[in-house]
């Protein structure tokens, strides 16, 4: 395990709203820009996307890595997360995330334990554990069905 890692990542900006993000870690080239809303070109992930990204993308692999050591067979996991940007004091922020994974297993016997694997995942996320904004957390988790 290790106690510290650094994430470099360069920005640039192509125009007063917009850019793209590079990493030293060879990751693939990723427009950013404003949204609609504040100006920007739409289409194009903004900050506040992956801030709600972020959050969404930790949960599942948290949960993912969770399951995993305690033997619990996934074979589905979606997530339709909404985050809620407010005006306060003449400023914004992300106050609220909504997460509604829904989470498919193999076994019956597994639901209840997957009940409590989602809301430790939650609790362990680094991200949600690196922000002040409200994190709600509302799972549905099924069982496949054979055949």
């Amino acid at each position: 395990m290790i106690d510290t890692h650094d994430y470099p990542l360069h920005v640039e900006s192509t125009g007063p709203k917009e850019g793209f993000l590079t990493s030293a870690d060879g990751l693939p080239k990723l427009e950013v820009a404003s949204p609609p809303e504040f100006g920007g070109p739409g289409l194009t992930w903004s900050p506040e996307h992956l801030f709600v990204a972020a959050v969404s993308g930790c949960l599942m692999t948290t949960f993912r890595a969770i399951a995993e050591m305690s033997r619990v067979e996934v074979v589905d996991y979606q997530d339709d997360a909404v985050g809620r940007l407010i005006r306060e004091d003449s400023l914004y922020r992300m106050d609220r995330v909504v997460l509604r994974p829904r989470i498919t297993i193999t076994d019956p016997e597994q639901l209840e334990r997957a009940h409590r694997l989602i809301q430790k995942a939650e609790r362990a996320c680094l991200i949600s554990r690196s922000i002040s904004a409200e994190i709600v957390l509302e799972p549905t988790i099924g069982v496949a069905e054979l055949g």
